[in-house]
């Protein structure tokens, strides 16, 4: 029997459209797990979490009366759980009498621990005892691109491989930025006020976004919690982890800088002011200062020196080459240390990336600083589109004012390779940090220092004195 539409076996398409279309279904039903298991851990205490269990129990076996009477224990049960539940519906109307200020840094850092303050005091009339809380941290469910792009870390069977409910956990995690766990808190009088220590370790970079506070209160069968919602938005920055690293080569000698440092404060060109002197015929009159002249009963104008300093540029590739999200977390974690290193020195540091368009942020001498970089660098995503090639004619085009030039990358390619090239045809310092882990194929030239870096022993590469 001849083909007549001309085309192959569609069926392993069709095996595979089925495959996707379920792992979507089952995808969508991982919110509605997490909201019922959130719901239960937060409004059941660990009593009646047990008791729970127990009436399930007790009303499978009891199911025919005339044979067993655990019935009986699970009617007892399930008339507690409706007194517990209807005291806890009643108790969610009155007004908790607590007001809250949180104190946290302005930054944090990823795998260390990090210590903020909450104030509590009591606004009421009456003791509040029993309580306790769990701060909150705001998280938006993960999309199905998101899900699609993470991979198993660890071993697992075939069936978790295939459902992935532990990979999107481990995502819900990563959104969230932090695990926070729920502390008991001491008896309340009227008009106190007690200060907490709070602790939480980063699990991310970025933004981490606090949405309110939690306040338990048990009803007295101590099966159900009360749950109040305080809203108590904060902001913290979480800065990339960084190391410890060597010194690199000399970062090259002072370069003529069109428009001198005044040139990130002003719009247009200019030079760096030296002094006043009289006009002469040809001075530029915008040139004129005019308060001066009106002193001195003649013409004065400002002189001008052009500006001659030391420029580096760190370069960071976002192009990952392979679906692999810790290479990249791993060359942030080197840019990050570089900054720290590079910045140390009385020069200017420019910062360049792609993310969705190319980025330049410079650093020193009057500008940003050390901790405005770090911040640039924790809300750095890899970029989606377009290639190595817009980050290499970004880099090429300010060549000309730079002393010395870092580059961060994520592959030895000929698109890498020959940026490195054409940067070392200006005749100064360059410095190649590769992060990844198989080993490359590289030989070294004048003015070019190489490193290698893997990914899973990040501080031990940066030692490499």
């Amino acid at each position: 029997m001849c083909d007549i539409g001309g085309g192959g076996d569609t069926r392993p398409d069709t095996r595979a459209g089925l495959k996707t279309m379920l792992r979507r279904l089952l995808f969508h039903q991982f919110g509605l797990v997490y909201r019922i298991s959130v719901w239960f851990s937060r409004h059941f205490s660990p009593l009646g979490h047990f008791l729970l269990g127990l009436l399930m129990v007790s009303a499978a076996f009891g199911a025919n009366t005339r044979a067993a009477t655990t019935y009986q224990l699970a009617a007892l049960l399930a008339g507690l759980f409706s007194m517990g539940l209807l005291w806890s519906f009643i108790g969610r109307k009155s007004r908790l009498t607590l007001s809250m200020e949180r104190l946290i840094p302005l930054h944090g850092t990823v795998d260390e621990p990090m210590r903020y303050q909450i104030t509590l005091r009591n606004t009421g009339k009456r003791t509040e005892r029993g309580l306790s809380m769990m701060d909150q941290l705001a998280v938006n469910f993960p999309n199905w691109d998101e899900f699609a792009a993470t991979t198993d870390s660890t071993r697992r069977n075939p069936f978790d491989r295939y459902v992935g409910f532990h990979r999107w956990q481990n995502l819900m995690r990563s959104k969230r930025g932090a695990s926070i766990v729920e502390r008991p808190l001491p008896d309340l009088p009227p008009n106190q006020r007690i200060r907490l220590s709070m602790e939480l370790t980063p699990l991310r970079r970025g933004r981490l976004q606090f949405a309110g506070v939690c306040i338990f209160r048990p009803e007295p069968f101590g099966l159900f919690r009360t749950l109040h919602l305080i809203p108590l938005p904060k902001v913290c920055c979480v800065l990339p982890k960084r190391y410890p690293t060597s010194q690199l080569p000399s970062s090259g000698g002072r370069s003529y800088q069109r428009g001198g440092v005044a040139l990130a404060n002003a719009v247009g060109e200019s030079e760096e002011f030296l002094s006043l002197r009289e006009f002469r015929s040809g001075d530029v009159p915008r040139n004129i200062h005019w308060r001066s002249s009106a002193k001195l009963g003649r013409l004065v104008v400002k002189e001008f020196q052009d500006e001659y300093f030391v420029r580096s540029a760190l370069v960071l590739d976002t192009f990952l080459t392979s679906p692999r999200p810790l290479d990249f977390e791993a060359a942030i974690s080197v840019a990050a240390s570089m900054v720290n290193l590079e910045t140390q020195r009385d020069s200017l540091l420019d910062l360049m990336f792609v993310e969705r368009q190319a980025h330049c942020f410079t650093a020193g001498r009057g500008l940003a600083g050390t901790m405005e970089l770090l911040e640039v660098l924790a809300g750095v995503q890899p970029a989606g589109n377009g290639s190595f090639v817009h980050l290499a004619q970004n880099v090429m085009q300010r060549a000309d004012h730079l002393s010395s030039v870092v580059c961060v990358l994520l592959a030895w390619d000929q698109a890498r390779q020959h940026l490195i090239e054409h940067l070392l045809a200006y005749k100064m310092p360059v410095a190649v940090l590769l992060v990844q882990e198989q080993a490359p194929d590289w030989q070294t030239k004048p003015n070019l220092f190489l490193r290698h870096l893997h990914p899973s022993q990040i501080a031990t590469d940066l030692q490499w004195n």
